[in-house]
């Protein structure tokens, strides 16, 4: 049993970064999170490029050691601290790149993809970010404002719309004054209207 264990806890150690990696970029990022194994899979292949980056570090700092300075003794515990420091700068460039659709953005202009990096559903809110909203509900009632805060699925969780307008039978919009918003469940929704500047109400 003792002998598993030393043979367990430091592969488990090696196997960290790609773990913390992998993690970070999944709270931020507004991705689909796969199943249990391909996210292993994805831990794996980032621990071996943080090895291979960890690796170029050490022979930098053992260059800049035996030309100009001595930074320090290069140890096993400098080893794991440089991997765990890379493994989570690595995930928050990767969330960053993601939600802000840098790296596809390259991808299409080469030609290489004409998809984004999320969902069209969060591509199309992102893209119309600041602009007004027509909500219309399931019951056939439209209900006009500003989506605050929208689900990032687009069968779950609820629209926050601010300076709510409702539609009447006459076909004017209605403003509901005292009310700030009204928090919509995107299951009642049927139809969003992006609607363009000059059409606000």
């Amino acid at each position: 049993m003792e002998d598993l264990a030393t043979k367990i806890v430091p592969l488990v150690q090696m196997l960290i970064p790609g773990f913390i990696c992998t993690m970070i970029f999944y709270w931020l990022a507004d991705v689909k999170r796969p199943g249990q194994f391909e996210r292993t899979i994805q831990a794996l292949i980032g621990t071996g490029i943080i090895t291979l980056l960890v690796s170029g570090i050490e022979t930098v700092c053992q260059y800049i050691g035996t030309r100009w300075f001595v930074l320090g003794e290069w140890t096993s515990n400098t080893e794991t601290a440089s991997g765990i420091i890379l493994a989570t700068l690595l995930g928050f460039g990767l969330a960053y790149a993601s939600n802000h659709d840098h790296l596809y953005r390259i991808a299409r202009k080469l030609g290489l993809t004409s998809r984004a990096s999320y969902p069209e559903w969060i591509y199309a809110f992102r893209t119309s970010a600041g602009k007004s909203v027509v909500l219309t509900l399931l019951d056939g009632r439209r209900l006009f404002g500003y989506p605050s805060v929208w689900p990032t699925d687009p069968k779950e969780g609820h629209f926050l719309i601010t300076q709510p307008s409702w539609m009447d039978e006459a076909g004017n919009w209605v403003d509901m004054p005292g009310i700030e918003s009204y928090l919509v469940s995107n299951a009642d929704v049927y139809l969003i209207e992006f609607l363009e500047e000059e059409q606000a109400v």
